[in-house]
């Protein structure tokens, strides 16, 4: 279920603000902005008293304090059901909780609707809150979560089971007791527990040694992005002490997740990653005067300089943009494209002709930004260069995905490019000791480089083949030639000239 906005009335440093979420939101502006605000507020929407920082006196906006108004709403919005939470601080957080369905009024919730209302709050996503102060057991704690509200069900029906059984027994032990001639009979009072509760508060989970908890949160998401085994969940966090590597395997997992149908409200905090993230879905909030505001579309990249986030790194401050798979791509096309400034075939690099290279993750993602129709967002021309998969079970799954993105922007279909290869380190060569080892079109030459390289007792790092071979490669060694109608031609060369001739043909 998507959160489609959220309203906050009188918390922190928010009077009363309204924002509206994306399937992928980054949440940008200064220190004092209230980003991380947002955040909090829904841990307490959606987790209450088991939520990071629980709901405090002490969150009561200023400015309400000094009107005389006590009250704290939180108010969520999805598809077609809205619930609003009101804390009265006069009556110390008392909570009463509101809903709505298909746009009605809101109702308060009743001893006589109470069910219906759980039932609305079992189809609600979970949240999963990530910041700088997080432990690293905070994921597994939440997969904690997740499994028992996958396994609620059976949960219930043991508890309800209990509770018979308790019954059950407990009616034969009176009626014994009271044939025995005992007066007068005992009374038992019953505590109702929430069995759920309990397996949640007692599952302790410890760790050992001083693991970086943004490390260990970053494998998570890569873990979830593969897998995907957790449904109807929103993923909220913090960015926090990444390297530029780190980052962009971030952004590839965010856009996976997204993909795969998940929610994702991030904070970034260094200007690479900013970069690294489609503009779909970014909100810039500023606070003018103490009070909170999102900037217009048009603001948006004017306030751009300002939050640190160079011109080479905004998509909307360049004049086209190439979507690739990740990271290693943009150091590829950044290399050939050094070759060809450095033999003179164009005038200068693309990095000051204006080209964006922005990494998206593979086919998936790209199937991500058709359904959100997120090209459409970018305002500027685009390409793509994707790997073609050859040879793997992907490689159909790809084509088809390529095919519906021509097929709904036709007059880009020239734009768009799969490798005649499996990927990109196919198209490589590796110089040793005088001899250059050339690689098959559908050979996993990443696996091939580690093996040999392990052989040799030598350290190897997959996802850098490609930056490894480059470093002693030039354009002539690219393995890009192929033959048409008698002709010889460069795939990839060519390909990169065209962009390159399209951005000079631009209106400057």
């Amino acid at each position: 279920m998507l959160l489609k906005s959220v309203e906050l009335h009188n918390f922190r440093g928010y009077r009363n603000f309204k924002l509206n979420f994306a399937p992928l939101t980054s949440l940008l502006g200064e220190g004092d902005s209230g980003k991380k605000t947002i955040l909090r507020a829904l841990d307490i929407f959606f987790n209450g008293p088991l939520a990071k920082r629980p709901l405090k006196l002490q969150d009561l906006n200023e400015r309400a304090l000094k009107d005389g108004d006590w009250e704290i709403s939180i108010t969520c919005f999805f598809e077609k059901l809205a619930i609003k939470k009101k804390y009265d601080l006069k009556n110390y957080l008392a909570e009463t909780d509101y809903f709505c369905e298909d746009g009605n009024d809101f109702e308060e919730v009743t001893p006589q609707n109470r069910k219906h209302f759980r039932q609305l709050l079992a189809q609600l996503p979970m949240y999963v809150f990530f910041d700088r102060e997080s432990k690293a057991t905070s994921p597994l704690k939440f997969v904690v979560r997740s499994a028992i509200r996958d396994k609620q069900a059976e949960i219930k029906e043991v508890q309800d089971y209990i509770d018979e059984r308790v019954g059950r027994n407990l009616s034969q032990i009176l009626a014994n007791y009271k044939d025995l001639g005992e007066e007068p009979a005992p009374q038992f009072v019953f505590e109702e527990q929430d069995l759920a509760e309990m397996i949640k508060r007692q599952a302790r989970i410890s760790e050992s040694a001083n693991p970086k908890p943004s490390q260990l949160i970053l494998s998570f998401l890569l873990a979830q992005s593969e897998n995907a085994s957790i449904d109807n969940v929103i993923y909220a966090f913090e960015e926090e002490d990444l390297t530029e590597d780190e980052d962009a395997k971030l952004a590839q997992a965010v856009l996976k997740l997204v993909a795969k149908n998940k929610q994702v409200i991030l904070i970034p905090n260094s200007p690479h990653l900013m970069g690294l993230l489609p503009l779909e879905g970014i909100k810039i909030i500023e606070n003018v005067g103490g009070k909170r505001q999102i900037l217009t579309d048009d603001q948006v990249f004017a306030a751009a300089q300002k939050l640190g986030i160079s011109g080479s790194q905004r998509a909307g401050r360049s004049s086209c943009v190439l979507l690739v798979e990740g990271q290693e791509d943009v150091r590829f096309i950044t290399k050939i494209n050094q070759w060809l400034y450095e033999e003179g075939l164009v005038s200068d690099t693309f990095d000051h002709k204006g080209l964006f290279i922005l990494p998206v993750g593979g086919c998936g993602s790209l199937l991500a930004w058709l359904n959100f129709d997120l090209f459409s967002k970018l305002n500027e021309p685009w390409f793509i260069l994707i790997d073609s998969d050859k040879g793997t079970p992907e490689a159909g799954q790809s084509r088809h995905h390529l095919q519906q993105i021509k097929a709904k922007y036709p007059e880009a279909a020239d734009h768009i490019h799969a490798t005649y290869k499996r990927e990109i380190e196919n198209y490589l060569v590796f110089k040793d000791q005088g001899r250059i080892l050339k690689f098959e079109p559908d050979e996993d030459v990443k696996q091939h480089m580690y093996d040999l390289m392990t052989s040799r007792k030598k350290r190897w790092i997959k996802d850098k083949t490609a930056s490894k071979l480059m470093e002693k490669m030039s354009l002539k060694d690219l393995q890009d030639h192929y033959q048409s109608n008698g002709q010889d031609h460069r795939e990839l060369v060519e390909f990169l000239l065209k962009i390159d001739q399209f951005i000079d043909q631009l209106p400057k």
